[in-house]
């Protein structure tokens, strides 16, 4: 799978790209954004993620697609969402998004989630996609169900904090493989 872009009826999502550098710094260093999804990135981690994360965009893996989420109207960027981790034995890729605080509580979350699950099912073979969440993030787990993921009963033994909730969403019979470029 290669990069994708998509849209929905208020937002763009696109490749994360060179010059989203300085947006990827603001999110992914500021406590408050981060306070449910992880330890914030120091300015050093944040680049060398950053770089790590633009050289993979064009790789034909499903693994660690970033897409830049704008506002369809005024192409403002407010959050960014993607594939991260695939867990080879269970066939299941992480998927999850970060917003800006002006991006949160208008339902681009539910949106640009909704998006980036039907476009990897689309532009992959993955069979099942799976988020993580921390058990105190009551809107992430809203916002998973809305968008169609359900309770594990078995969480994935790859050494990351078994603490937080794991929720997947499998692929749906009617829906195709094709390939985006």
């Amino acid at each position: 799978m290669k990069s994708f872009s998509c849209e929905t009826e208020r937002l763009l999502l696109r490749p994360l790209a060179e010059g989203d550098e300085a947006f990827f710094h603001a999110i992914y260093t500021d406590p408050e954004i981060m306070r449910f999804i992880g330890t914030p990135l120091t300015e050093t981690q944040a680049a060398g993620r950053f770089r790590k994360i633009v050289r993979r965009q064009l790789e034909a893996t499903a693994e660690g697609k970033y897409l830049v989420i704008l506002v369809r109207e005024t192409h403002k960027a407010i959050g960014i969402c993607g594939t991260s981790d695939y867990d080879a034995k269970t066939g299941a890729l992480e998927v999850g998004l970060v917003l800006t605080h002006e991006g949160r509580k208008q339902g681009f979350a539910r949106e640009a989630l909704a998006a980036l699950v039907e476009n990897v099912f689309l532009a992959s073979r993955i069979q099942e996609l799976c988020v993580r969440f921390s058990p105190e993030n009551v809107a992430a787990q809203k916002l998973a169900s809305s968008v169609g993921f359900l309770p594990c009963t078995s969480v994935p033994s790859d050494g990351r904090d078994s603490s937080r909730c794991y929720w997947s969403a499998q692929r749906q019979p009617q829906c195709p493989t094709r390939s985006f470029q």
